[in-house]
C-alpha cells in the first residue's frame, strides 16, 4: 500500500529563483521521508541531469518537471509540466527562446530602474544570474546588494511586481503553446495555483486546450478552496497535484515537504500517461 507515501511536486532550485541547491533539496526531502519530488524550475530544465543522479543517491523518486510562464490575454499563467522528456527538440528550442527573452526583459527592467534615477550596471546584474535562467529575483538581489532596497519584499513591492515602475512582462508563448510543448514531450500539464488566476473562468478554457490537471494542494490554501478545485477537477476528469512551491530562504513561509500530496495521485498520473501511450 502507498497510502502513507507523501510527495512534493512543486519545488524550485538555484537553477531558477531559489537559493536551495539540489543536494539541499534532496537532503530535506529525505529528512521529511518524502517518497517522490519534482524540481519545477521556471522555464528551464537545467537541473534535471543532476537531480536524476541525486534521486538515485537519496533513493527518492524524481518526476521530471518544469513550471512554464505563459500568456493568457496579457496576464501571466503558470503551467506545471510533469514526466517530460528533457531531450525533446521542440521543447528545448522553446526553452532556448524563453531564456533569451528573459535576458532581454531583465535588461529592459534595468533601463527602467535607471530612468528612475538609479545607476544600475547591466554586467553586474548579469553576474547575479550565474548561467541560470534570468528572473526578476536576480535583479532584486542586485538591488539588495547595492542598498537600494532593504529586502527582497521591498524590491518587488516597490519596483519589480506587475503595476510597479520597473516591471515588464516577458510573454512569448500562450497557454495553448505550453500545453502542446508539454504534451509533445510526453508529459502532463497542470495549472499551478489556480486560486491566483485573475479570471477563474479561464480554467475551463484551459481544459478545452488539453490541460491534464489542477494543483489542488498549495501553501495557505484553505480546505474550502481545496475542495472547490478538487470538485472542479473531478467534474472534468482532471488529475490532482500539489506541493510546497519552495524557494529556499527566498520564501520563508514555505519549505520542501511543507505541503504534500499522497503517492496515490502520482499513480493516477502514471495511469493516465499509460492510457495516452496505449491509445496513440
Amino acid at each position: 500500500m502507498n497510502s502513507d507515501k507523501r510527495c512534493d511536486l512543486h519545488i524550485h532550485s538555484v537553477f531558477s529563483d531559489s537559493d536551495a541547491t539540489l543536494d539541499e533539496i534532496f537532503s530535506i526531502a529525505k529528512d521529511r521521508s518524502l517518497a517522490c519530488i519534482s524540481i519545477t524550475d521556471h522555464d528551464t530544465l537545467s537541473g534535471i541531469e543532476q537531480a536524476q543522479v541525486l534521486s538515485k543517491d537519496y533513493n527518492i523518486e524524481l518526476i521530471n518537471g518544469i513550471e512554464f510562464s505563459a500568456k493568457q490575454r496579457d496576464s501571466e499563467v503558470h503551467i506545471l509540466g510533469y514526466f517530460i522528456d528533457p531531450l525533446n527538440k521542440q521543447l528545448s528550442e522553446a526553452l532556448k527562446n524563453i531564456r533569451e527573452l528573459r535576458r532581454e526583459r531583465l535588461m529592459i527592467m534595468v533601463d527602467k530602474m535607471n530612468s528612475l534615477g538609479f545607476s544600475l550596471d547591466k554586467e553586474e546584474v548579469l553576474l547575479k544570474i550565474k548561467g541560470n535562467i534570468p528572473t526578476r529575483l536576480h535583479l532584486g538581489l542586485y538591488l539588495l546588494d547595492k542598498g537600494i532596497v532593504s529586502s527582497l519584499i521591498e524590491a518587488f513591492r516597490k519596483y519589480l511586481s506587475p503595476g510597479r515602475p520597473a516591471y515588464i512582462s516577458h510573454f512569448k508563448y500562450s497557454v495553448e503553446d505550453v500545453i502542446d510543448f508539454i504534451k509533445g514531450a510526453g508529459g502532463l500539464s497542470f495549472l499551478a495555483h489556480p486560486h491566483l488566476l485573475s479570471d477563474k473562468d479561464w480554467i475551463e478554457e484551459f481544459i478545452d486546450l488539453g490541460l491534464d490537471g489542477l494543483e489542488i494542494n498549495y501553501p495557505g490554501l484553505s480546505e474550502k478552496r481545496k475542495e472547490y478545485y478538487k470538485k472542479k477537477a473531478s467534474e472534468f476528469n482532471l488529475l490532482y497535484s500539489g506541493g510546497s512551491d519552495a524557494h529556499g530562504s527566498y520564501k520563508e513561509f514555505t519549505q520542501v515537504g511543507g505541503v504534500t500530496i499522497p503517492y496515490e495521485w502520482v499513480e493516477q498520473m502514471k495511469s493516465r500517461l499509460l492510457q495516452v501511450h496505449n491509445s496513440a
